[in-house]
């Protein structure tokens, strides 16, 4: 099976063994890995307790993080940002990076290409870091940083999809506002924020990559490799390469949701409907009869 749907308390929050220092009052809850079957991503939602400090470390993989509440102090590459709920940031492969929390807060995480254990994917890096010194980020600065807000006002009015790989009329109702991806600075993951208006539609289809949809507003009527599911908030869901799938907001509502894809789509072919194969099936030229 190419999907996976996970609900609120089916995973259990732990404290994060690859963590160099193995910092208390630092848990995650790991919704998508390898074992929905997942090869190119992990997602999860990981937390701080107020006064907890993970030391300055480095990871051999990408990793995006989207508060969803609290504060986060992050330093990353010699700054150190103060984010607050709806902010995001890329922490690039390899970058030293440290964090901590005066009050607590809570966030949404994404690693790309996915984390592991044997071998270690993750290594203490010397050094201190002033947690005093921590600032919001100056939005109107292009030297700000690797760091975003999402507002409300970003998203577009409804329409037909707009993204590089995609042509045609099967995505309609959307408003979609880019996150993390390769214009950000990203080069294994798009992290963005998708709504669908009521009785907009994304028609079946499947990619040659994975994704991930973890709903925040609303509610969806989904139908993943033929199954249907509804969708409310707390929900993620995980499609896989080839994984056919089609999304609709539920009866009555529209449906927000914070998107990922690993690795980056392709320029071209990056959805591939049903629709459209099945009307080539049904235009298609009759065969010449087999010899003999």
């Amino acid at each position: 099976m190419r999907h996976a749907v996970i609900r609120p308390g089916d995973r259990e929050a732990v404290e994060d063994p690859g963590r160099p220092d193995g910092a208390a009052g630092y848990r995650r809850t790991v919704m998508i890995d390898e074992r929905c079957g997942s090869v190119h991503m992990t997602l999860g939602v990981s937390t701080l307790e107020p006064g907890t400090v993970v030391a300055p470390h480095a990871h051999s993989f990408e990793q995006s993080l989207y508060v969803l509440e609290g504060d986060v102090r992050l330093a990353v590459d010699g700054r150190v940002h103060h984010l607050e709920a709806d902010d995001y940031t890329l922490v690039p492969l390899g970058a030293t990076c440290a964090l901590s929390s005066s009050g607590g807060g809570r966030w949404l995480e994404v690693v790309a290409p996915q984390a592991r254990t044997s071998p270690r994917d993750t290594f203490a890096v010397p050094g201190t870091v002033d947690w005093d010194a921590a600032r919001r980020p100056d939005w109107q600065s292009p030297l700000r940083g690797l760091v975003g807000h999402f507002t409300e006002d970003q998203l577009p009015p409804p329409s037909s999809l707009q993204m590089e790989g995609y042509s045609g009329s099967d995505v309609t109702g959307i408003r979609l506002k880019m996150l993390v991806d390769k214009v950000f600075g990203a080069q294994h993951m798009n992290v963005f924020m998708v709504e669908f208006q009521e009785g907009g539609a994304g028609n079946t289809h499947d990619h040659p990559f994975e994704e991930a949809y973890v709903i925040v507003g609303g509610a969806a009527e989904a139908v993943l490799d033929g199954e249907r599911y509804r969708l409310e908030v707390g929900d993620v869901v995980w499609t896989g390469v080839g994984g056919v799938h089609a999304f609709f907001p539920a009866e009555g509502t529209s449906v927000r949701w914070i998107e990922v894809q690993a690795p980056q789509p392709p320029a071209q072919g990056a959805f591939r409907f049903a629709r459209q194969w099945e009307h080539v099936e049904a235009t298609e030229a009759p065969r010449p009869p087999t010899p003999g």
